[in-house]
């Protein structure tokens, strides 16, 4: 496992501004850091300071207006098309607080997708499907089930399960544990702070006290200006 503090996720003079209204919002605006490769790290700020944007031009779901970001190597913010179709499918894994799951497809299908449209062979795909549930603790009685059928705290570890299928170097979770009771929270936590332990970056926009108190480091942001930067050189326990 990597624990250095070899950065995986370099942003400069990052902004994200966007009309709303006859207003212009200034979601992110200038912002700079470097994230260390292997750690939890946790994006805090209240409703509308800018955290979910922040993550979602690292995850290559927004682009910039000006800046670059730079992500295991790859200039994210010059990236287009089938390029940047790749680079979410191999780079990154997203976990929503609202789980986004397929209601169609069961626990075991909506795991399978990502690596589908990565050309895995289907006998391959299911086998890791059902290792990696098992590994989040959804049992295969369960993994059958489609999403309704299970309750909030299993559909985000599915959900969890299925940011890993393509064994991303980062995982991006945008307020992962808002919609579950704190005892189910508690376990999504212990679970995403687990995945360092195997080398990858976990980046956390939240609100949550367990999170930040997980976290290797903090960032603090208002406003869509980044205002505090914490860094913990022991890992918790």
């Amino acid at each position: 496992m990597n624990r250095d503090n070899e950065a995986i996720v370099t942003v400069e003079a990052l902004v994200k501004h966007f009309k709303s209204g006859g207003t212009m919002v200034r979601a992110v605006d200038g912002v700079s850091f470097n994230l260390p490769r292997g750690r939890m790290i946790a994006i805090k700020g209240a409703s509308g300071s800018g955290k979910s944007t922040l993550l979602n031009l690292i995850g290559a779901l927004d682009r910039p207006t000006s800046g670059s970001i730079v992500v295991d190597g790859i200039d994210v913010s010059q990236i287009h098309g089938s390029k940047e179709a790749q680079y979410r499918l191999n780079k990154v894994g997203f976990v929503f607080q609202s789980y986004y799951l397929i209601p169609s497809m069961t626990a075991l299908e909506n795991v399978m997708l990502p690596m589908e449209l990565m050309g895995t062979k289907q006998d391959q795909r299911e086998a890791k499907a059902r290792e990696l549930l098992g590994r989040v603790g959804i049992d295969e009685s369960h993994q059958a089930r489609t999403p309704t059928r299970l309750s909030g705290g299993e559909q985000q570890r599915v959900a969890i399960a299925r940011a890993l299928a393509n064994d991303p170097p980062i995982i991006l979770a945008d307020e992962p544990t808002g919609n579950l009771d704190s005892k189910t929270g508690k376990r999504i936590v212990q679970l995403l702070y687990g995945l360092t332990q195997e080398g990858r970056t976990v980046i956390v926009a939240t609100h949550s006290t367990d999170i930040a108190a997980r976290a290797d480091m903090i960032l603090e942001m208002i406003d869509g200006k980044l205002t505090v930067t914490s860094v913990f050189e022991c890992a918790k326990t």
